[in-house]
């Protein structure tokens, strides 16, 4: 009889709490869910002093009130040194405050993979790890960061490896489209995930390339659906820095006509955070995209504090609610009215408007109740490859 291998013990963790009894606790739980690296501190420099040494951990867990060197501030320290794990924040704060730490940490590019109240629950923290879990296709890239060279060699070759997660109709239940999303085969780390490269490329210059191909990659992957018969709807995301060539529209254009892509199946996605930074600079072209007829969407609102003014006047045909206003949107009356403030808004000013990171039937219940147009996330589907998608079409429906 073959041993069952726990896909947990391949993980490696980073506890940090300053209360004792917690650590050890945190460690037995962790133990008990099968993690076998595990290394625990009750300082927040000498956690960092580690990952310095240790810097491959997968994975950090921390409280938010400690002496000396707080949570918030042990954030901005993992932000500086460019930590690509996940992180997991631990604390007995009201969930106003624990929501306003994690939109900080996507605000600095890290990798939240959410929260946990204390008392800390063991499956809560199972479900969490789960997506840090080799194996796991959507999964944290496991510390791994490619280097400038790694990343030139395989943007030449075929290391770039679009994925898709599905989109469905919130009433319908009906297959509408799918969002293409970036991920990196790597001949020893295998599939990894955008923490690993997509910081570099901006910082390389890089990013406008790997846009090109993503959008190249998903096109033709729609070609191939639509010659077996399925017709849907493609949301590439797009870099800010590709909003600064003017020659970009003519570019989406030509490559979609000599791929037999129709325009109006093509959405672009644009985060808010990085729009609200650039707009001025980018508005030439996000115009003139719209002009052709190419359909814009704004990614993760709600994490950027948007002037609605701006909003407004930008020509965007959808709003994507980030998953930090639909997660326990069931659970968190704070947290429901800001979907549904959210989805009130974009649908005044003739948004389609999509729920993201639904993850059960009850926040899909609220994203309805919300008044959602589409809904995306792992109670629908985890991003798949794309010839995967018409098996899974067809067991959906």
């Amino acid at each position: 009889m073959k041993n069952i291998i726990n896909p947990m013990q391949n993980i490696s963790a980073l506890v940090l709490d300053d209360d004792k009894f917690t650590l050890e606790t945190m460690q037995a739980m962790l133990q008990g869910l099968g993690v076998a690296k595990i290394r625990s501190f009750v300082s927040a420099d000498e956690a960092l002093a580690a990952l310095e040494v240790y810097d491959s951990m997968q994975v950090v867990l921390f409280d938010l009130n400690m002496p000396g060197m707080d949570g918030v501030e042990f954030l901005r320290h993992l932000a500086q040194r460019s930590y690509a794990g996940a992180i997991i924040v631990l604390s007995g704060e009201d969930p106003r405050t624990l929501q306003m730490v994690e939109n900080l940490g996507r605000a600095h590019h890290l990798r939240m993979l959410g929260r946990l109240h204390k008392p800390i629950e063991r499956q809560a923290l199972s479900d969490l790890l789960d997506q840090v879990r080799p194996g796991n296709s959507t999964a944290a890239w496991g510390g791994v960061i490619l280097s400038e060279a790694e990343l030139r060699e395989g943007l030449a070759g075929d290391a770039l490896v679009p994925v898709f997660q599905p989109q469905v109709d919130i009433h319908t239940r009906r297959v509408t489209g799918v969002e293409a999303l970036a991920r990196w085969r790597h001949p020893e780390h295998g599939i990894l995930g955008p923490g690993a490269f997509i910081s570099l490329a901006e910082k390389s210059g890089l990013i406008i390339k790997l846009t090109d191909l993503m959008l190249t990659k998903s096109m033709h992957q729609w070609r191939t659906w639509h010659d077996a018969g399925y017709d849907l709807n493609i949301s590439v995301n797009v870099s800010m820095d590709c909003l600064s060539r003017i020659n970009f529209p003519e570019q989406v254009v030509a490559e979609a006509m000599s791929v037999g892509v129709p325009i109006d199946r093509l959405m672009l996605e644009i985060t808010e955070s990085r729009l609200m930074q650039d707009m001025a600079v980018s508005l030439d072209v996000l115009s003139r995209l719209c002009l052709k007829r190419i359909r814009l969407s704004i990614d993760d609102f709600g994490t950027a504090y948007s002037n609605l003014e701006k909003l407004q006047m930008l020509p965007f045909a959808e709003l994507k609610i980030d998953r930090a206003f639909v997660h326990d949107a069931a659970n968190n009356a704070s947290v429901r009215a800001i979907l549904e403030s959210s989805a009130a808004l974009g649908k005044r000013l003739g948004m389609q408007i999509v729920a993201e990171g639904v993850e059960t039937r009850e926040e899909w219940e609220c994203a309805a109740t919300a008044d959602c147009d589409l809904i995306q996330g792992f109670f629908v589907a985890r991003p798949m490859p794309g010839d995967e998608l018409i098996g899974w079409m067809q067991h959906w429906s």
